[in-house]
């Protein structure tokens, strides 16, 4: 499907930039084009909105720091609950692509993690990358 669009989820964490680098690698393949989406609630105390700008400048900086425009990425913060945004965004997408969390904590276990919400919810596929095996 030409124009075929990639949404990544990024979060700043390593696994959701692996996720931005399995998305362009897997763009250039499809001729589509990847759509980062960087999600914060407007409750949170710590100024969110900057966070999650200060979160997509670091990928920018890291993980495009040789991208040669191709395919074309475009960055996005939303205001939202990042469940509910990716899941809005997989409905005018071909793919979508989060990264993986450990379970760590109680909160993770009765919440359930964004990763497997869109899995469940999503529009289209989505490609979990994996958390690293434990040392």
């Amino acid at each position: 499907m030409p124009n075929e669009l990639l949404v990544v989820g990024l979060d700043g964490t390593d696994r959701s930039h692996d996720a931005l680098r399995f998305a362009l690698t897997e763009a250039r393949l499809r001729g589509g084009s990847v759509e980062v989406i960087t999600a914060f609630t407007e409750d949170e105390k710590d100024g969110g909105r900057q966070k999650a700008e200060m979160i997509q400048e670091e990928a920018r900086t890291t993980v495009l720091a040789d991208h040669d425009g191709e395919p074309p990425v475009s960055f996005h913060v939303v205001a939202g609950r990042p469940e509910h945004i990716l899941v809005d965004a997989s409905s005018r997408a071909s793919l979508l692509v989060v990264g993986a969390h450990g379970v760590e904590s109680i909160m993770h276990t009765a919440l359930g993690s964004i990763s497997e919400y869109t899995a469940r919810l999503a529009y289209c596929p989505v490609v979990v990358i994996p958390a690293p095996e434990p040392s």
